[in-house]
């Protein structure tokens, strides 16, 4: 069976959650024999034809960078048009698309094949914290909105949810043709196993406790809240460092950054801080640190449940995460790992202390985190679940 997947950034880099879940879930079907393709968005300049680990990349070209917006509503009315050829000239049997936003099932809906849809982050979220336009916030805002939601079941033949509170996000008689699977981590990369020396020798670290806030520069994340609260630790704690990733894909990355590095200036925390860039090794991040927090503002713009809360946990780390999206429904206060009001420095800086002073409390968390994610987020439960769906769909 030939499955295309399709959405807006399906391409490398592999830095987010989103484009990480598809590829992985891609990789583990060309395993049971499937042929998968992507069609996605594409820079103007780049193969619009490329092989990557199996996976035939499609794409139409319709932006002049990355970033995430640049080319959306090109590449939506592009694929709008050539779905249905696309789907022939390839012999696709079923087309599957990925997003939060479920204006990108409408584009399913002239394929001609089976559709399924999963469904990333809960229906009529919004944001305060984009720094788009406010046309852009408008549209977005839109992309997610109820009335979108309908149309999915006139779109797609059946809906994915990849959590319960998205599933009871949607529209009441549109859950007769929707399923819960949650996304999965690769349980073999991100293990305890690893000793993370590797990335400690690299940064001079030593033994010193390290913090990593597994997120980006992207303000709905929390980086001025972990900064903030990193001072309030840094003096209370002297022996400890501070980490963060920059992705290199938000539209205002340059900006985001020269503020970041600021605010760790204005709190005298330079010698206190790492920020990374794209890290092809991050399950080695995981591993180097002693905490992993997650100090996110809210989930319009990322999935309900965020992949890196999963790859710490599996990485066997206690993770710190703010009740945002499904983080408090994964981890359960005081036994998987803690939980703090979004946006509370006092409590980030309270949760991150305890656990630099309470290490046996802090190897358990991890322990139960690892027990966690092998029980229910394993790939090859999600996998088989993919596989009875299509099987019964393409059917």
């Amino acid at each position: 069976m030939h499955i295309l997947f399709y959405g807006l950034n399906l391409n490398p880099p592999w830095v987010e959650g989103l484009r990480n879940s598809a590829r992985e879930l891609a990789k583990r079907l060309i395993l049971k024999n499937y042929q998968v393709s992507f069609l996605t968005k594409g820079v103007i300049g780049e193969p619009e034809e490329e092989t990557i680990d199996g996976i035939n990349y499609i794409r139409i070209p319709a932006a002049s960078t990355s970033s995430y917006s640049d080319g959306s509503l090109k590449f939506l009315l592009k694929s709008l048009q050539t779905l249905g050829e696309i789907v022939d000239r390839y012999k696709v049997d079923l087309v599957h698309g990925h997003s939060s936003y479920p204006l990108l099932g409408f584009t399913e809906l002239r394929s001609g094949v089976p559709r399924v849809f999963t469904l990333y982050s809960r229906i009529g979220s919004h944001s305060k914290t984009l720094e788009y336009s406010m046309i852009t916030n408008t549209l977005l805002k839109i992309a997610k909105s109820s009335f979108f939601a309908y149309a999915l079941s006139f779109s797609v033949d059946h809906v994915v949810c990849i959590s319960d509170s998205i599933y009871n996000s949607l529209p009441s008689f549109i859950r007769k043709q929707a399923s819960i699977i949650p996304v999965g981590v690769d349980i073999n990369r991100f293990n305890p196993r690893r000793d993370g020396r590797k990335i400690r020798e690299e940064l001079g670290i030593g033994n010193n406790k390290i913090v990593f806030m597994a997120g980006d520069l992207t303000p709905w994340k929390g980086a001025e809240v972990f900064i903030e609260a990193a001072s309030v630790i840094a003096q209370k704690y002297k022996q400890v460092f501070f980490i963060m990733t920059a992705k290199e894909t938000y539209e205002f990355e340059r900006e985001r950054l020269n503020k970041i590095e600021n605010l760790i200036k204005a709190y005298g925390l330079e010698e206190k801080f790492y920020i990374l860039g794209i890290r092809e090794d991050i399950e080695e991040v995981y591993a180097t640190s002693n905490i992993v927090v997650l100090p996110y503002l809210e989930t319009f713009a990322l999935m309900s449940i965020p992949l890196s809360l999963l790859e710490a946990m599996a990485s066997c780390k206690p993770v710190v995460a703010s009740k945002i999206g499904d983080m408090d429904k994964i981890v359960r206060d005081g036994r998987d790992g803690l939980l703090v009001s979004p946006g509370s420095v006092k409590e980030l800086a309270e949760k991150v202390l305890y656990l630099l002073n309470n290490e046996d409390t802090a190897i358990q968390l991890g322990l139960n985190a690892r027990e966690k994610i092998e029980r229910e987020y394993s790939w090859d439960a999600v996998v088989e679940k993919y596989d009875i769906l299509y099987n019964v769909l393409f059917h």
